[in-house]
């Protein structure tokens, strides 16, 4: 009755109609792949080295912060009618407001101050769209000749039409009778426009050039959308200090003349955006956060970003990115530095070193050269060092062993020379460990396998020899151990014992010097545990290894 009653008066949808939840963002994490290179590898960032293909995702190393989302898949519901079908853009009503002007009169010579009248008297543009309602359709409106905030709701009303928000997944108020301070995803404060909150919330289409007019604004949050277009001209929004439009598809420049200088967090992560990193980068002197990862931007990173002396937090990863990182980012309290799968070269400046505040070191994927510097002991602070996939000579610091932070440890598809040090005594909190794919030499060291948070290690296609430590059965949360390609391994393989063990899911030992059976508690595994992967080189009469196919081993080589 509620529902026929609101369709016969002409009354708007939007407060008859409930808001779905937010739909989750999905985590993603890749892996790179392939051998050593002279060249950066093509593949994603995250993850950890292969050793001889065999090496699959690894679902353990995702980043510290800043997991890569997947966008909201579309909301499948009857959208909402916030005009009829037949909508009129012309007064339905009028009424005479003070000056003798018509209350439609009143209404365009107001709103042309921020958009232009061909726009707000053409009915099939988004402009035309929230003119007509706020005219004729909205009840909050409806026969006043008031203009207070009718400038931030057809601006509001203008953003909605030209992202589809009939479709949106949360659009309480919007279309209805209440003040728009009171709307999902806006935020007032004295009556104006401080924030736009519309993070996963199935937005397609344009950002309107009208949003320059919320002269208030300090937030503008529209994270995994469907956004298309360019990022519209901001510089008027002087009050502005956070941009978030991650995982969209925008395009154009990365880094337009548009926008404002007092930003603190500009985050575009995510989108098809090009160009490059203006050197007048240094005029946004209040900047704390820049993340520009996963998109087309080329060039160089400018030295004049050591002038950011409020900056915290970089990414850069999944660019075109080239040249060498200037050494002047040493001068910045960085605590994330996230510069992976790019093209930078030379060598990984000394002077990064002492950011005693980085938590966050990923370079993977790229063509650093050069050593690995001994002051990398004093990043005392790090969580997440990922050097792989690169050109990186000499030998693996011993001064590592000093970062006790640690949980990401990532060296592997490099050109060191000597031996693997041991290093992991006191690093009690590391998850993941990979040397693969490099010509490491020297044994597994004893106290590998005594970190009592190890869950991932990868030692594939290495020169390390001798046999596997019986300290394995401690590695209690291990989950996936990869000494596949291993040729100078000698001896049985240990047993864990009954009843340990019990995380593993994946165990590669094939193509090693490895001998014996394998061990009855390890094929235990597959049946009373996790285990569902178990290679070793247990094929044709006289195999090196025994073990049962497929009762044990899933794969024999």
């Amino acid at each position: 009755g509620v529902l026929v009653l609101a369709l016969a008066i002409g009354l708007p949808l939007g407060l008859l109609v409930g808001s779905s939840d937010d739909d989750a963002a999905a985590l993603a994490a890749t892996s790179p792949n392939g051998a050593p290179t002279r060249l950066p590898t093509s593949s994603g960032g995250g993850g950890t080295s292969s050793g001889g293909g065999s090496f699959p995702t690894d679902d353990n190393s995702r980043p510290v912060s800043s997991p890569t989302y997947q966008n909201p898949a579309p909301v499948n519901r009857v959208p909402i009618k916030c005009l009829p079908d037949d909508y009129r853009i012309d007064a339905l009503t009028s009424g005479i407001c003070s000056g003798g002007l018509r209350r439609e009169e009143l209404y365009l010579r107001t709103l042309r101050q921020v958009s232009a009248q061909s726009l707000l008297t053409n009915p099939s543009r988004p402009q035309g769209k929230a003119y007509a309602f706020l005219v004729n359709y909205d009840p909050y409106f409806q026969g006043s000749c008031s203009v207070t905030g009718l400038k931030e709701r057809f601006i509001l009303m203008t953003l909605f039409f030209a992202t589809n928000g009939e479709y949106w997944s949360l659009l309480a108020g919007w279309c209805g009778g209440t003040d728009h301070c009171g709307w999902s995803g806006v935020s007032c404060s004295s009556g104006a426009v401080t924030g736009i909150d519309l993070a996963t919330n199935n937005l397609s289409g344009t950002i309107p050039e009208e949003i320059f007019a919320l002269s208030q604004l300090q937030r503008l949050n529209m994270f995994a959308n469907s956004l298309l277009g360019t990022i519209p001209n901001l510089s008027l929004l002087y009050h502005l200090k956070e941009i978030d439009l991650q995982n969209n598809l925008l395009t154009g420049p990365a880094f337009p003349t548009s926008l404002p200088n007092g930003l603190t967090s500009y985050k575009i992560t995510g989108n098809t955006l090009d160009g490059t990193i203006p050197t007048s980068i240094d005029k946004w002197t209040q900047l704390q956060t820049l993340w520009a990862g996963k998109n087309q931007i080329s060039g160089t990173i400018p030295t004049q970003f050591g002038k950011l002396n409020r900056l915290t937090s970089l990414y850069l990863y999944e660019n075109g990115l080239q040249g060498s990182v200037p050494s002047q980012l040493g001068n910045v309290l960085l605590q994330e530095i996230w510069l992976s799968n790019n093209f930078f070269a030379q060598e990984i400046p000394e002077s990064l070193m002492f950011l005693g505040s980085l938590k966050l070191f990923r370079l993977e994927n790229n063509v650093f050269s050069g050593s690995l510097s001994t002051w990398i002991g004093l990043l005392t602070n790090l969580q997440d060092l990922r050097v792989n996939d690169n050109n990186i000579e000499g030998t693996v610091p011993v001064q590592l062993a000093q970062l006790t932070d640690l949980k990401e440890l990532h060296i592997g598809t490099n050109f060191w020379s000597g031996n693997l040090p041991n290093i992991f005594r006191d690093l009690r909190q590391l998850e993941t460990f990979d040397a693969s794919n490099t010509d490491l030499g020297g044994t597994i060291p004893t106290t590998l396998f005594g970190v009592p948070t190890l869950e991932t290690v990868n030692l594939s296609s290495s020169r390390i020899s001798g046999s596997v430590p019986n300290t394995l059965s401690n590695a209690s949360n291990l989950r996936k151990l990869y000494l596949n390609d291993m040729p100078n391994l000698r001896g049985n393989l240990p047993s864990p014992g009954q009843g340990r063990l019990t995380s593993l899911t994946e165990l590669l030992v094939q193509r090693t010097g490895l001998t014996g059976s394998m061990p009855t508690s390890i094929c235990a595994l597959r049946s009373d545990y996790f285990l569902d992967t178990l290679e070793a080189d247990c094929i044709g009469s006289s195999p090196s290894m025994q073990c049962n196919f497929p009762d044990c081993c899933t794969g024999c080589f």
